[in-house]
């Protein structure tokens, strides 16, 4: 048998998120399916099959980890073929018998901010996050221990009207998203989308710098602050990596993959029109 690990890239829009859930569409449900159909995988325990992580309902990847033993060769487009548009295989790495994809050695998420914000504030944010914290005040469950590394944070204002040229040349809404890169080994749940939050509150003037600085190092006696979490929908795990394994990317998976990422964002524009379009009539019509 070989162990294989694979990559998977999915739009999260339509997923009750990745763990399995009784009667729930979920990422981890749809690979099983699909696996088990292949005759790839037959018992769970017996193929060993892992994953790397759990997004929430909303939440999209290019890059989270299944792993899972086969006597069969792995054909990621056979797989590909079997799955739904919205969950595709994007790499592949044989890994040891051991391998567990929990284990990371880098996790990088990105969150998509829409607000205009003030970049500068926004770094100066990003500095306090850097290093070891105590992220007590970032995750709604009690866990065994709190404290997290995270390696780097990198802000980037991106144009999309120039982003997006080569399939939608007649783009006509400049979208200016800021990109919030976050680098680290692991994360907490509902983390990221926290630390989101007070990203947004510093930019905006709603909170300052001694106060993130509070949330960081709590007090052991402290209660624990309430930090509301950010949307899911625009949160993206970009990338997981593992110390001595190397994924090959499939090109045909990817162009495929980034294919349907276009048909679909066709669609949204078409219904944008549409609303856009019963917008300007009503404000012709009764001068709004």
């Amino acid at each position: 048998m070989k162990r294989t690990a694979l990559k998977i890239g999915y739009i999260g829009t339509n997923f009750h998120g990745f763990q399995r859930q009784p009667n729930l569409r979920t990422v981890e449900e749809e690979l099983i399916y699909h696996l088990r159909k292949l005759n790839y995988i037959d018992d769970l325990k017996k193929s060993r099959f892992r994953i790397a992580g759990r997004t929430d309902a909303g939440v999209h990847s290019l890059g989270n980890v299944i792993s899972f033993q086969s006597e069969k060769e792995v054909r990621v487009n056979e797989i590909n073929n079997s799955l739904p548009d919205d969950i595709q295989i994007l790499a592949s790495a044989p890994v040891r018998y051991a391998f567990k994809p929990r284990y990371a050695q880098m996790r990088q998420y990105r969150y998509m901010l829409f607000q205009d914000l003030d970049i500068d504030k926004l770094n100066e944010c990003a500095e306090l996050f850097k290093g070891t914290h105590n992220f007590t005040n970032f995750t709604k469950r009690f866990q065994k221990t709190t404290v997290r590394s995270i390696d780097d944070i990198k802000i980037t204002k991106v144009n999309f009207t120039d982003y997006h040229k080569r399939d939608f040349p007649n783009l006509h809404e400049t979208l200016s998203p800021i990109f919030v890169d976050i680098y680290g080994e692991s994360f907490l749940w509902n983390m990221v989308r926290k630390m989101m939050r007070v990203f947004v509150d510093v930019a905006i003037g709603k909170m300052d710098l001694d106060e993130v600085e509070r949330l960081l190092n709590p007090k052991e006696d402290e209660p624990r602050a309430y930090i509301k979490v950010m949307e899911p929908d625009y949160l993206i795990l970009m990338d997981i990596q593992y110390d001595g394994v190397k994924f090959n990317h499939d090109n045909y998976a990817c162009e495929r993959f980034r294919r349907d990422l276009v048909g679909s964002l066709t669609d949204l524009q078409k219904r944008y029109a549409i609303r856009e379009a019963m917008i300007k009539s009503l404000e012709d019509l009764h001068g709004f």
